[in-house]
């Protein structure tokens, strides 16, 4: 019985040192100069994940990987992904000037996906903010993004 108890006793420490462990762990952080956004059903059905991964590939010019996912939207749609900068970022995007960047379509289940890259220009910070339209009029909007170049 003495034996039990003390067993019983240390997993009981050791379970408690590992969760105390797990709180004082830094969790994983992402690249401070990527960003991430969640797309939204503005008009239509759908959501989706926008994802900007900076690079130092151009070395000293801008360059990014994007990748556009989008699920829950109309089957068998295309879906046109644009785009609008404010520079000097500050955080808040303000521009109503979209341009199209991509262009993705919907499967028989009604997600999508489609990844790109951009570059040019310097690797100044600047605020980005992306609406994907679909033909059949769905509009999935992100927030506003922060993207810093490497």
């Amino acid at each position: 019985m003495v034996i039990r108890t003390r067993g019983l006793r240390d997993l009981i420490v050791a379970l408690f040192a590992a969760g105390a462990a797990m709180i004082v762990t830094p969790a994983a952080q992402a690249d401070p100069t990527g960003a991430q956004s969640a797309l939204t059903a503005i008009t239509g059905q759908g959501e989706g994940l926008v994802i900007v991964s900076p690079t130092s590939a151009l070395h000293g010019n801008f360059n990014a990987h994007v990748k556009v996912t989008i699920h829950g939207a109309t089957p068998d749609t295309i879906f046109t992904v644009t785009r609008a900068v404010d520079t000097p970022s500050d955080g808040v995007c303000t521009s109503t000037n979209f341009g199209t960047v991509a262009t993705l379509q919907t499967s028989s289940g009604g997600a999508g996906a489609v990844e790109f890259e951009r570059n040019g220009g310097p690797t100044q910070a600047f605020d980005l903010f992306l609406r994907v339209i679909g033909a059949d009029g769905t509009v999935l909007q992100s927030g506003c993004m922060v993207i810093i170049g490497k």
